[in-house]
């Protein structure tokens, strides 16, 4: 058995030049990889790149082709409604027309909350960035199968500026922290099933560190770094992780964070759902 995934790339051209130009992995590879790397069956994933192309969609296939859509970071911001923007509600609208599982992650989730009916805003709190500390599982959460066996509080990379403002009808609010009031949702339109955190439960240190680099100077004039030193002392700690030379003290961070099982729980679950559906 195989499932047939839906990539879809958040970031237009200009957001994925400021990675490129930083050696960061696109996103869309980087999320394949983790889920190629926890699915205990094999993926057949395509990719689909809606915000740099006009004619995005593949001759010869249709959403009801795929047993799971996945949806990308951007570092667009969904007010814009910009024609790149603009083509991504309107897919993630048809998307909602199918029998199929969608996870969303960071813009992923704001699209669909967009596209369900819903409204992002710029969160007053600021830019939410490298962890979000202290997300909390309220008890729908717990009831849900993407927090299975995850921790009823723990931290998590992120990396983002805006927040849902108004849920979707019908959805369920299931994590929080104290810089955004929604980290995790779900709901249900006809026969599709939508999860989605604002959390990147898909990063790794990795993936971060060169979203870092690439965003440096505008973290600092944020004051998410203090100057460009502390910014690169972060980073060169994130890098001495990735070489097993660090434990992550200094960024007071624990297994949450460090081990990949724990990290991307949310997403195994997901795989789990899609898996059974298809068996059943």
């Amino acid at each position: 058995m195989t499932l047939k995934i839906l990539m879809v790339d958040g970031y237009d051209f200009d957001g994925w030049k400021s990675l490129n130009d930083s050696n960061c992995i696109d996103a869309f590879e980087h999320f394949s990889n983790t889920l190629n790397s926890i699915s205990t069956i094999p993926l057949e994933i395509i990719t689909i790149h809606p915000g740099k192309k006009f004619d995005y969609f593949p001759k010869g296939i249709s959403l009801n082709d795929f047993d799971g859509i996945v949806w990308t970071g951007s570092s667009l911001n969904i007010y814009d409604l910009t024609p790149e923007i603009n083509r991504q509600i309107e897919l993630a609208k048809e998307t909602l027309k199918n029998n199929v599982k969608i996870f969303g992650s960071c813009w992923g989730l704001q699209v669909y909350v967009k596209a369900a009916g819903g409204n992002v805003r710029k969160n007053p709190n600021g830019r939410e960035m490298i962890f979000a500390r202290n997300i909390f599982v309220n008890s729908k959460g717990k009831r849900h199968q993407m927090y299975l066996d995850k921790a009823s509080k723990f931290d998590a990379f992120c990396s983002h500026l805006d927040e849902i403002d108004t849920i979707p009808s019908g959805s369920e609010i299931l994590s929080e922290n104290h810089h955004s009031k929604v980290q995790a949702l779900s709901f249900k339109v006809n026969n599709a099933e939508f999860w989605g955190t604002q959390y990147h439960p898909e990063f790794n240190f990795n993936i971060m560190s060169r979203i870092l680099v690439a965003r440096k100077s505008k973290l600092v004039s944020e004051n998410i770094f203090k100057d460009e030193n502390h910014a690169n002392k972060i980073i060169s700690i994130m890098e001495n992780i990735i070489n097993k030379n660090n434990s992550g003290e200094e960024l007071n961070i624990g297994h949450d964070i460090l081990n990949s099982n724990i990290r991307n729980k949310e997403l195994i679950n997901w795989l789990n759902l899609i898996e059974k559906n298809k068996i059943y």
